[in-house]
Order: structure tokens, then sequence, then C-alpha cells
């Protein structure tokens, strides 16, 4: 396996996790009332910065994973990588979060919502590079 063929699978399993997220935020969204809840959805999703979250998210997933997926052919542990990995993308990701949210003058009202935000992101990447380097490894055998 070669780190590029790595950096393929975080993106692939990347992409998953995110139609699973997708699909699970247009039930909730659509609970009571589908129709309008098809509008909100969309709405939502057709906004610029949602779209640069999740080219940051699938940018940000090839590059480490191709990094991950170097080390690991040197013989790191497969799950320490995947921590290390999975924080350094979550961190990633909530910069980009707090700048736009910094950016439109929201700071004081997000203030409290900080710690839900990092556990938010934290906990779903972290889980999808646990994943991504279960598969890595097993791929490597």
């Amino acid at each position: 396996m070669t780190p590029n063929t790595a950096g393929k699978y975080v993106c692939k399993i990347t992409l998953y996790a995110v139609i699973i997220l997708e699909l699970l935020w247009l039930f909730i969204e659509t609970r009571g009332d589908f129709a309008n809840g098809i509008l909100f959805y969309l709405q939502a999703q057709m906004n610029i910065y949602v779209w640069g979250f999740f080219a940051l998210l699938f940018l940000s997933s090839y590059l480490l994973g191709k990094t991950m997926g170097a080390e690991l052919i040197k013989g790191r542990n497969p799950y320490i990588a995947a921590i290390i990995y999975g924080m350094l993308e979550s961190a990633i990701l909530l910069v980009y979060a707090l700048i736009i949210v910094i950016t439109h003058g929201q700071w004081m009202n997000m203030l409290h919502t900080i710690p839900e935000l990092v556990l938010m992101m934290a906990i779903p990447v972290l889980l999808l590079w646990l994943v991504a380097a279960a598969i890595l490894k097993s791929n490597m055998k």
C-alpha cells in the first residue's frame, strides 16, 4: 500500500461517514413537516460555508491520510497514529468553524457552545480515523 492509496481510503471512509451524517440530518429535519423539512435542509446545505467545511474535511482527510499511510508503512502503531491525526483534523475543522463565527460577529452568541462544538467535531472525527486505521492496517497485511 502506498501513501496515496491510504489517502484515498481515508477519503472514502470520510465520504461514507458524511453520507450517514447527512441522512441523519435529513431525517431529523423532516420529522414533522416533510415538505418544509426538505426545503430547510436544502437551504442549509446550499450555504457556501458548509461547502467550505466539507471541502476542508475531504482535503485534510486526504492529505493527513497520506501522511498516516506513510507512517503506517514505517511500522507505527495504527491506533496512536489515528488518534494523532484525528485530533489534528478536529483542530483544523474547529479553527475553520471559529474563524467563520468570529468573522460574522457571532462570538458572544457562540461562546457557551464551544465545548459542545468541540465534542460534536472531535468524537466523530476520532471514530472515523480509528476505523480508517483499522482498515488500513488490515489492508497492509
